[in-house]
């Protein structure tokens, strides 16, 4: 039984998933994005940050339960800016 609880949690996580792409204002380097991703990633529920400084710009996949004022929190704390960029 453990095994199966265990890959319905897999599942859900995966099936729950979303993809963010936010605009990342003040960045300047690769230290800079570093530290946005290290922001993100310290988000619950956010599986993979990526982040790109020459674009201003974070791909951000994260559960259900993450939303848009988290990671703007979170990026906020480091000294940027963060919002979303809609499809």
């Amino acid at each position: 039984m453990g095994r199966i609880a265990a890959l319905l949690v897999v599942c859900t996580t995966l099936l729950c998933a979303t993809e963010w792409t936010l605009r990342i204002g003040g960045m300047h380097c690769i230290a800079c994005t570093l530290a946005v991703k290290k922001a993100l990633l310290g988000v619950p529920g956010v599986q993979k940050a990526k982040v790109n400084f020459k674009n201003e710009s974070a791909t951000v996949s994260a559960d259900e339960s993450v939303t848009l004022r988290m990671m703007q929190d979170a990026v906020a704390q480091t000294g940027y800016t963060a919002k979303a960029i809609l499809p």
